[in-house]
């Protein structure tokens, strides 16, 4: 999780445990205290989603690295059959088989 997501969820788990502890003392101030349990919950609940969304990540990443391998044993294979073509036929014919290269 990035540093800053985490401070700041961190910093609002933190406002709330340290008003909670003097809940007597600020609640004077309009401070209620269901409001100090959903600030901390909301906090958890975001780094909660945020651990999520780096599991996603991770995953597209993983998933991003063997389409790209696949891309690559696709490209290795359709080149060697390109390569035959080419060595075989001359450029006027290479259209018929697929091949749109001009050289």
């Amino acid at each position: 999780m990035s540093k800053v997501f985490e401070e700041n969820a961190q910093k609002a788990i933190n406002l709330s445990e340290g008003l909670k502890k003097h809940f007597s003392e600020v609640s004077r101030y309009g401070v209620i205290e269901s409001e100090l349990d959903r600030l901390k919950d909301d906090a958890l609940a975001a780094i909660a989603k945020i651990k999520e969304v780096e599991a996603m990540r991770l995953e597209v990443s993983r998933k991003l690295i063997a389409a790209n391998a696949a891309l690559d044993a696709v490209k290795e294979h359709a080149m060697k059959y390109r390569k035959l073509i080419k060595s075989h036929y001359s450029q006027e014919q290479w259209l018929r088989f697929g091949i749109q290269d001009k050289r």
